[in-house]
């Protein structure tokens, strides 16, 4: 980290990003941002984000109307609660599918001795000394 003199330019960019309390500036700025407060620049600087704190503070967001509320409802998509129940009961049902699947798998895997293993396919058994080719 390079040891730059802390500028009126960057005390400038700090107030409009953190606005005119130095205690909500990052801890590393805090030192030189007050040092460059005790100046008329810095004064002034501070006195304009302080104002715009203020006025953002005051600042409120009038609710929604009625009207607007019900056309925001009215614009959205319905589903019914048959559908809902639907899409739960497919839901329900595939993993209820790949649950036995799975189960049925890993029984298979556990339950066959490992000398019959080599002479089963998915298909049922090999038979003793076949050949793949012929």
């Amino acid at each position: 980290m390079t040891s730059e003199p802390f500028s009126l330019q960057r005390f400038q960019a700090l107030a409009d990003a953190y606005g005119g309390v130095i205690a909500r500036w990052p801890t590393s700025e805090k030192d030189d941002a007050l040092r460059v407060s005790r100046t008329l620049e810095g004064r002034a600087i501070l006195a304009d984000a302080l104002a715009l704190d203020e006025t953002l503070d005051s600042w409120l967001v009038p609710a929604p109307n009625h009207a607007l509320a019900a056309r925001v409802f009215a614009g959205a998509p319905r589903t019914s609660i048959a559908r809902s129940v639907k899409l739960w009961w497919t839901a329900i049902g595939m993993t209820v599918a790949l649950s036995g699947a799975t189960a049925g798998i890993a029984a298979t895997t556990i339950l066959t001795p490992t000398s019959q293993a080599d002479s089963m396919t998915v298909f049922g058994d090999l038979p003793a000394g076949s050949d793949s080719n012929g």
